[in-house]
């Protein structure tokens, strides 16, 4: 494992949602705090704002895609770059969920919950794979920066 998916994973088990989990470990390649990359991510938890639609681990590599692969401008220019790699990464997270779909990914029907989220205990953990799922994330974002930047770049 290495110390991004390890960091993902203290910051879930701690009880950040599962995009804030998946964003704040690559923080330092954002040049943002860790604290800056939750309040950005914060919403997009619970399948975005628990709605469970598109979920939250997947909708922060989506950020991370357009800031780490368009980050020499977010023009027309580069939209076609950023757009590749927004459908590489979802193509990969299906691949290896089977749906990007927060509810899906549940095993829960899809509809709005409670704003509130709920309690985290061991039950909470035990009966999702968030826990997986925000740690294979975080291992895909570190692959798929290898593969364009090269070794060492993306390095925690």
């Amino acid at each position: 494992m290495t110390k991004r998916q390890a960091r993902g994973r203290e910051l879930f088990l701690a009880g950040y949602n599962c995009a804030q989990s998946v964003l704040m470990p690559f923080a330092d390649l954002l040049g943002l705090t860790e604290e800056q990359a939750a309040l950005v991510a914060v919403g997009f938890g619970g399948g975005m704002g628990r709605l469970r639609q598109n979920c939250g681990a997947y909708s922060a590599l989506v950020m991370l895609c357009g800031a780490l692969f368009g980050s020499e401008g977010a023009g027309t220019e580069r939209r076609a770059e950023v757009y590749a790699q927004v459908q590489a990464v979802r193509r990969k997270f299906c691949e290896t969920f089977g749906t990007d779909q927060c509810a899906e990914l549940l095993g829960i029907p899809a509809r709005a919950c409670e704003p509130q989220p709920e309690a985290r205990t061991q039950a909470y953990y035990d009966r999702r794979p968030c826990l997986r799922i925000v740690t294979e994330s975080c291992g895909l974002m570190e692959k798929m920066l290898e593969e364009s930047w090269g070794n060492g770049r993306c390095a925690h």
